[in-house]
């Protein structure tokens, strides 16, 4: 069974995380993991730009690179001469400190819907800025947009709904703590073909966020579908 993880971090995080290429190959060697989408963390320079830039090209067999930016600081014009060279975006409006809904930011969503890449957006409800019923809204407004609700949009009622009913609309599995036979009945309301595994490593363990797929009351070719057919679709691969 073949295995995308479609959220990784590479470099050095202004909270002290960090992670190198080496040791995220180390991870994905040692769990069977074939790929991962790999993106910058909050970047300690405060260059995301960069450090997105410098992504591309490493180990180009098994990095998906994707592009993560300040949306206060990117013209929609930078965003179009950089978006070719990437598979798909990451936004955090956490860290970015930014309303995903604020229409300022709908001309950058709108030059990836026409790119047809993926965007994979923070959700925590912690925090306003990203609450996933909030962010979800994105797809009824934008139905070209191809949107990928992080850390399982915290298992969300709503916006698990709103999964199952837009085309364009996605799950990504990581850090949200839930029973394997829960993640299975969330997965299955949302639909098994709109959810992709992520483990937000180094944050979380990929071990251990593989585990809550595999132990899950899922079938075989439901699991093939989450760890990599959905993703790989996706991404066009």
């Amino acid at each position: 069974m073949r295995i995308l993880d479609v959220h990784a971090h590479i470099g050095s995080d202004k909270d002290g995380g960090e992670q190198t290429p080496e040791q995220l190959l180390a991870s994905m060697d040692a769990n069977g993991i074939d790929y991962a989408a790999v993106f910058p963390f909050n970047e300690r320079s405060g260059d995301l730009v960069g450090a997105s830039l410098r992504l591309l090209g490493l180990n180009e067999k098994r990095f998906i690179c994707f592009f993560r930016f300040d949306p206060k600081t990117l013209s929609p014009e930078e965003l179009a001469a950089n978006l070719p060279k990437f598979r798909g975006v990451k936004l955090h409006p956490r860290s970015q400190e930014f309303d995903p809904l604020d229409k300022r930011y709908y001309p950058l969503y709108e030059v990836i819907a026409k790119s047809g890449k993926p965007l994979l957006m923070h959700t925590r409800k912690s925090y306003a800025f990203s609450n996933p019923d909030n962010i979800s809204k994105l797809a009824e407004e934008f139905t070209d947009l191809k949107l990928i609700l992080g850390h399982f949009a915290e298992s969300s009622e709503e916006a698990v709904g709103r999964v199952a009913r837009c085309e364009n609309l996605y799950l990504e599995t990581s850090i949200d703590s839930i029973h394997p036979k829960r993640f299975a009945r969330v997965t299955k309301a949302a639909g098994v073909g709109k959810v992709l595994f992520g483990s937000d490593v180094p944050y979380s363990d990929q071990e251990l966020e593989l585990m809550k797929v595999m132990k899950s009351t899922l079938t075989y070719e439901e699991k093939e579908k989450v760890l990599y057919g959905n993703a790989a679709r996706l991404l066009g691969l």
